[in-house]
């Protein structure tokens, strides 16, 4: 246990965090300043503690909030234990950059869904997984249908899919994706047993086997013997 003195109390708490809220990097912060709210008879409740990171590429600002366990007579007593830290980023989704090049609006879309889901917008983050999945999709179709873009961009997902996507796996995965990801639009769900976190797997699934296709043709095209 740490302690630190605020006004006449000496508070413990359980550590320093460990690694940057801001760039999300390991660290040993440097503890800059304390905060303590108090109740109206003068008793800790909340511990604030502001940091910086050290590392030369960050050196950002960011705090520590700490609460005390629930004790006797459902009153907060004892030591500090760290909750959280803000403000908090969001790191970005590792995209390939081949799928960023054929789907930038899917990078674009997955982060800030991303995002929702670290904020816990969870009634708006699977609605947004389920947006990402269709420019992804849509954007594929168009690659191998260059002279069908506009009526692939115009129609229902799941008519692109079952029209426009011949490989059978991206076809299997983004077709489920695509009902789990209807269900967090609806006020029913279909799939009761699944949730936004089958989605986003299904979602990178479907990811998976595009960039296989992607690299595949790219590299039967750039080495071919026919060329030599």
């Amino acid at each position: 246990m740490k302690t630190i003195k605020h006004l006449n109390n000496h508070l413990e708490y359980d550590r320093d965090p460990d690694s940057c809220s801001i760039c999300h990097q390991g660290i040993q912060p440097h503890r800059v300043t304390s905060n303590v709210v108090y109740d109206k008879r003068d008793t800790p409740l909340i511990l604030q503690l502001v940091f910086t990171c050290p590392r030369r590429d960050c050196q950002r600002v960011f705090i520590g909030t700490y609460l005390q366990q629930m004790g006797r007579f459902h009153r907060p007593e004892g030591a500090f234990y760290l909750r959280s830290t803000s403000p908090y980023t969001v790191p970005e989704p590792s995209t390939p950059k081949e799928i960023k090049a054929l789907s930038p609006n899917y990078h674009q879309i997955l982060s800030q869904s991303q995002a929702a889901e670290h904020r816990e917008l969870d009634q708006i983050a699977g609605v947004g997984y389920r947006k990402a999945l269709e420019f992804l999709v849509k954007d594929y179709a168009s690659l191998k249908h260059p002279d069908m873009v506009e009526t692939i961009r115009k129609a229902w997902l799941l008519k692109v899919i079952s029209d426009f996507i011949s490989d059978a796996n991206i076809k299997a995965c983004s077709a489920r994706a695509t009902w789990l990801g209807n269900d967090e639009a609806h006020y029913t769900r279909k799939f009761t047993d699944k949730d936004i976190g089958d989605l986003k797997t299904l979602i990178r699934l479907t990811e998976a086997w595009v960039l296989n296709d992607v690299l595949t043709e790219q590299y039967l095209r750039d080495i071919n013997p026919k060329k030599e």
